[in-house]
């Protein structure tokens, strides 16, 4: 690494394109605070492909430059923007945006050998200009890229030594204006340029490419509330009911941000109506497709179609306002040629999509249930297919996440194109999962360019992780500490209507939307609600989980070793750092009373390597057991594909807690312990069980045992084993479709009480 002596403060001439466009606004900049020194120091934000492809996203002359490097080796600029990355860990959009502030390199079509020569600025001062020694020195793209990444390397290894380094918390004075950093990036970049407006373009630039992550078509939910949007041109769409959710989106799709994240996007134009809708304003009818109105050419074609006048909304001229308006549609058009058809060749067996005139070749079938889910195929010959005009090949809509066969990358479709999802820390970092994932053949990947790769920054990493680890943080404040999300209101629940609910013996009146009492003796179901409906199992799964565990010889006096490359899992609710050591018996503790997830996968770790086998294996009990509408995807419960009901988990918990452990484990009402091995200076871990009846007094029964579990598609779960203080009669209840997240506790116990009395 190159070391800087003889460095005095430069002061940096800017040359900069504005963004007006930016969605954060001016007002948001804070000059004491510009990027975290995690994001300066991401060296491995973006390998040497996601630099290639995010110069030729911009059309970037640089994408095609070769030219000599720091040692006057001829390699391509991405190249050499990568090897400056990595050797002094800076990260590579520091470097981009650098190339763009300096000189307008990412954007500039035709650049100057002058630009190239001082790609970065590094050198060129007030004093001396393009003149001064320092830059003479490092003239040239290839020693700009490198002094660029070793000056800040440098001034991180020589802050405390070298004193005219500007520090955090120290007080300087830059155009007039007293800034006080509030961190080594920030006071760093002041260093490299001080004055305020050229760090200002930076932090424009940097938010502008980097600052603004969901692609286009994420559905995004706010993890803290129950508002759905999507994100579309850089906008948040507010979507206002489930049902204008589920005519356009699936909701398997939705992936949750804090809404801080979420305040980074401008608010767009709300989605208020169903897909296909007839809207009527005045006089006029529409037909709603998507964001585009198509007028109908009067009342008669409404008719005809077949739509019911009940099913009309009327809206007033503003709802209309914001709406594309489409082609008429006439009594000459056919009811589905308004919306589109999928067509399927008579000869030649393939699929194709007929859309005003033009029809489309699908290379790939799953791509017509991505992007049509609602529409039914119909057969046609070529001939009659040859009538219409042939279109570009069908690409997956936006938001949908693809990997290629035979590829080990994942990609999320934005405008057409296939943007890279960096790492599978990245991917997991969205929420994304990977159940989504549609593995498509090679032409189709190919038919869709290659875009920008997908980073997660520094910032969200941190949101998301503040978010998620807010009940561990107050752990030692006695806060529960549970994977069982926290929203205040569920719109994605599974949800029976009264008309469809099936009872079972006495009926107690609750909008919990199963319920199963059953005597523990004898397995006799006394009363139930939809007790057959199958749902998402959630962290109820985690009972199956710890019953092969200790069926497969669980050593609950022998510890495990975190390890966060196989142990982390979805929602990581869990205070470890890699390395540190525990006893199983306490992760035991973590994964039923605290229901935390990754003790479950470090857990089955420590007796079956392969977590698939291991999964096949507590399939195969469910089998053994007799149960046929039980299926386990995971170990924890996040995968949706985790399923029962009521009836056959009565069987999976019942069996379970016969064990004398896992009935003690699910029967504590708090734990302690310490790490055996502990590496962040934080051993001690304590919490109370995450079923808050457990440590409520006054109860008219004792509970035995418990479990919670919750997912945003299952609702709030609840299982007991209580007992009449009485006569000591034990009986299970089993709570599944709770839409009340915030009061969950309240049914369950009215249902205990209710059964104490009448059975």
């Amino acid at each position: 690494m190159k070391l800087y002596p003889k460095i005095v403060i430069f002061v940096i001439l800017t040359n900069v394109i504005l963004w007006p466009n930016f969605a954060l606004g001016e007002d948001t900049f804070n000059a004491n605070y510009i990027i975290s020194d995690e994001e300066m120091q991401n060296w491995d934000s973006m390998n040497r492909a996601d630099i290639q492809a995010f110069l030729e996203n911009y059309n970037s002359s640089l994408a095609n430059l070769r030219v000599a490097d720091k040692d006057d080796t001829t390699r391509l600029a991405s190249d050499i923007i990568y090897r400056a990355a990595k050797e002094y860990t800076i990260n590579p959009k520091y470097l981009l945006v650098k190339l763009q502030k300096e000189q307008s390199l990412i954007t500039t079509t035709n650049p100057t050998q002058k630009q190239l020569d001082g790609a970065t600025g590094y050198g060129i001062t007030d004093g001396c200009g393009w003149s001064c020694d320092t830059y003479l020195n490092n003239k040239g793209f290839g020693k700009q890229v490198d002094s660029a990444a070793g000056i800040i390397r440098w001034y991180y290894d020589n802050v405390n030594i070298q004193p005219w380094i500007k520090k955090p918390n120290q007080t300087n004075i830059i155009d007039g204006q007293a800034i006080s950093a509030q961190n080594y990036a920030t006071a760093f970049l002041y260093t490299y340029t001080p004055h305020i407006e050229g760090n200002k373009n930076f932090w424009t630039l940097w938010n502008r490419w980097f600052g603004q992550v969901y692609p286009d078509g994420t559905l995004v939910k706010n993890s803290s509330g129950s508002e759905v949007f999507l994100i579309q041109n850089g906008k948040k769409r507010l979507i206002t009911s489930m049902s204008v959710l589920a005519s356009r989106f699936d909701p398997r799709l939705i992936v949750k941000a804090p809404m801080s994240e979420l305040n980074n996007y401008q608010d767009g134009v709300t989605i208020s109506f169903p897909n296909y809708s007839i809207l009527k304003q005045g006089t006029k009818y529409y037909l709603l497709d998507y964001d585009t109105l198509r007028p109908f050419a009067n009342y008669d074609v409404v008719k005809n179609i077949g739509y019911n006048p009940d099913e009309i909304v009327e809206v007033t001229a503003s709802d209309v306002s914001s709406f594309n308006i489409g082609s008429t549609i006439t009594a000459e058009t056919e009811a589905l040629d308004a919306t589109g058809k999928l067509l399927r060749a008579k000869e030649n067996n393939k699929l194709y999509y007929l859309k005003d005139n033009i029809f489309n070749p699908i290379t790939d079938e799953k791509m017509a249930h991505i992007n049509f889910p609602k529409l039914s195929e119909e057969k046609i010959s070529i001939a009659e297919l040859q009538k219409y005009q042939v279109g570009d090949l069908l690409k997956f809509k936006d938001g949908t996440i693809v990997g290629i066969v035979g590829s080990n990358k994942i990609y999320v479709i934005e405008k057409g194109k296939k943007r890279h999802i960096a790492s599978e820390e990245v991917f997991n970092g969205f929420g994304y999962s990977w159940d989504n994932i549609i593995w498509t053949d090679e032409l189709t990947g190919t038919n869709h360019p290659t875009g920008q790769p997908i980073y997660l920054p520094s910032r969200l990493a941190v949101a998301i992780s503040k978010n998620e680890n807010t009940t561990e943080v107050e752990e030692e404040t006695n806060q529960q500490n549970n994977s069982d999300s926290t929203i205040e209101e569920n719109s994605l629940m599974l949800t029976i209507s009264e008309d469809e609910t099936i009872y079972t013996g006495k009926k107690f009146n609750t909008n919990l939307n199963t319920y199963l009492v059953a005597d523990y003796d004898t397995q006799e179901i006394l009363a139930g609600k939809n007790i057959d409906v199958i749902r998402p199992l959630a962290s109820f799964t985690k009972v199956m989980t710890a019953y092969r565990l200790m069926s497969e010889g669980l050593a609950l006096d022998r510890s495990s070793t975190y390890d966060p490359t196989k142990h982390k899992s979805v929602y990581h609710i869990f205070r470890i750092s890699a390395g540190e050591k525990i006893l199983n018996s306490d992760l035991l503790k973590a994964m039923l009373v605290s229901s935390l997830n990754t003790p479950a996968k470090i857990l089955v770790d420590s007796v079956e390597k392969n977590e698939n086998t291991f999964i096949a294996r507590m399939n195969q009990q469910a089998k053994d057991w007799g149960l046929s509408k039980t299926t386990f995807t995971d170990v924890y419960g996040y995968d949706l594909g985790n399923v029962s009901n009521a009836r056959e988990y009565l069987t999976i918990y019942t069996k379970s807690e016969k064990n004398k452990t896992i009935r003690e484990y699910l029967g504590k009402k708090s734990y302690e312990y310490n790490e055996l091995l502990d590496k962040d200076g934080l051993p001690h871990h304590y919490d109370y069980h995450s079923n808050e009846l457990m440590n409520k007094t006054g109860l008219n029964f004792n509970i035995i045992s418990s479990k919670t579990g919750y997912l945003d598609e299952a609702g709030a779960g609840l299982t007991m084993l209580i007992e009449r203080k009485s006569d000591h009669k034990k009986f299970i209840i089993i709570t599944m479709g709770n839409p009340d997240y915030n009061n969950r506790f309240s049914e369950p116990e009215k249902l205990a009480d209710w059964t104490i009395v009448n059975f």
